[in-house]
């Protein structure tokens, strides 16, 4: 999760926000005044966000759009599978590379594989944000979304069992599962001594709070989005996905319970 992502989830939250709040958060977390001022330079000209008013920022709807693709991801690990495929097709002329690029980045992103260079799938309804990202690029005559329970030919087995379209050749498993050993490594090493420190000091400021939060954050949002979240059935025996996110979680749940609700950075993590 790039500062650009956590500055577009922070303004989401509270609408608009001065500057030296936003400076005032970061700088806790060990990032200068300027690379941040850099940061909302590059948001104005993304168009997610406006400063109708000297230092006071804003977001737009466009920078709201970009903010709900790909934040706030379904952890689909809770959730029951019914067994049913959704599939992309996709044939963008070669004169709009850059939209058919996007997208195909954009479909990656959100978790699909690829089954072939312009068919992708993925096992969760997730419909209504491939029809946002093909609306924003304006590219609904050159793409087919469907649903379908059966696989007549070559469909995607599960793990362990042989066939040319597994789960392992469509998604990095080992590469996220990597992943997942890291952010585990971390904690140990990092963050978990911080961690019981923050929750131990009776004297600990709702912002020493707040910023433990969003470094929390980042990290599952990081994993998250590089995670397709498949159905157990076809991940490898040793998947760290479910603990590691499990456990991710129940941290955020202590924090945002430390947080007053009084405090200005309630609002944040409010639902």
């Amino acid at each position: 999760m790039t500062v650009e992502k956590q500055i577009l989830y922070l303004l989401s939250k509270k609408g608009e926000m001065k500057g030296k709040e936003l400076i005032n958060i970061f700088e806790e977390m060990d990032y200068t005044s300027q690379s941040i001022r850099n940061t909302l330079s590059k948001l104005k000209r993304t168009t997610y966000i406006t400063s109708l008013e000297r230092g006071i920022y804003k977001i737009t709807p466009n920078g709201l759009e970009a903010h709900s693709l790909y934040s706030e991801k379904d952890n689909f690990y809770a959730k029951d599978w019914d067994g049913k495929w959704y599939l992309v097709f996709l044939e963008i002329p070669e004169k709009l590379r850059k939209k058919r690029d996007a997208f195909r980045k954009g479909l990656l992103e959100l978790g699909f594989g690829m089954l072939y260079k312009s068919v992708y799938v993925y096992p969760w309804d997730i419909v209504n944000k491939v029809i946002n990202l093909i609306d924003t690029l304006e590219i609904e005559e050159y793409v087919t979304v469907i649903s379908s329970n059966e696989f007549l030919l070559n469909g995607i087995v599960p793990e362990g069992i042989g066939g040319p379209n597994n789960a392992r050749s469509l998604w990095d498993l080992e590469g996220i599962n990597n992943n997942y050993k890291n952010a585990q490594l971390w904690f140990e090493n990092e963050y978990k001594t911080t961690f019981n420190e923050l929750i131990k000091d009776k004297n600990r400021s709702p912002i020493q709070v707040f910023t433990s939060f969003l470094t929390l954050k980042k990290v599952r949002d990081d994993l998250i989005i590089e995670d397709p979240i498949l159905p157990a059935e076809f991940l490898p025996g040793n998947w760290l996905g479910t603990i590691i996110l499990f456990s991710i979680d129940k941290l955020i749940e202590t924090l945002v319970q430390l947080i007053p609700e009084d405090s200005y950075y309630f609002s944040f993590v409010a639902d």
